[in-house]
């Protein structure tokens, strides 16, 4: 059986999603679809990384601001909550494999 030949724009989310899954991909590629994402140009502009939940892609991008918290801030913030409350209405995910891929809606 011959394996099929991936667009570029497939192969960009093969990339991205680290499988060559070829149902992976399509599921992926269906979700960013119906983003509004269907070129690689868009693709790029709008990632922003994979994470384990949303907390954590929270705390990280707080932490890449450039606004250095406190230590102790750290901890004491409700990453979940910002996500819920601030960083959702900016930003959408695709969740496959058990890991949460993250978008900005503004691509």
């Amino acid at each position: 059986m011959i394996a099929p030949t991936l667009t570029r724009f497939e192969d960009a989310i093969s990339k991205i999603i680290e499988s060559e899954d070829v149902a992976d991909i399509e599921q992926f590629m269906e979700e960013l679809t119906s983003y509004g994402i269907t070129e690689i140009s868009q693709l790029e502009d709008a990632y922003f990384g994979c994470y384990r939940d949303e907390a954590t892609f929270c705390e990280d991008i707080m932490s890449d601001n450039g606004d250095a918290l406190p230590d102790w801030a750290h901890y004491a913030i409700d990453w979940e909550l910002v996500w819920y409350q601030l960083l959702r209405h900016d930003y959408f995910t695709v969740y496959i494999n058990s890991e949460y891929y993250f978008f900005n809606n503004n691509f």
